[in-house]
């Protein structure tokens, strides 16, 4: 079992909460689920919650917009490292 004090995905208080990591910027939408997207406003992708065999890890689906989908990328055990997957 994972016990770690990193501070989880944060995502929808009473009012969306807006952060950023490098170059990019985080929106909360709900409470298993962020929006991140450029500075300029173009969507990167989404981090979600997902439950892997007892414990919490994070998903990153990157929206590739010449195709209109996202790409499912692998899950990961930071929400951190998560993001990290969207910028490269």
């Amino acid at each position: 079992m994972q016990t770690t004090t990193e501070p989880r995905l944060r995502i929808r208080t009473a009012s969306p909460v807006m952060r950023s990591h490098g170059d990019l910027r985080i929106l909360d939408v709900r409470d298993d689920l962020s929006r991140v997207t450029r500075a300029n406003g173009e969507i990167v992708g989404y981090v979600d919650r997902v439950d892997v065999a007892g414990d919490t890890a994070y998903r990153a689906r990157r929206y590739v917009a010449a195709e209109r989908r996202f790409v499912e990328l692998p899950n990961v055990w930071s929400a951190d490292d998560a993001v990290d997957c969207l910028r490269w």
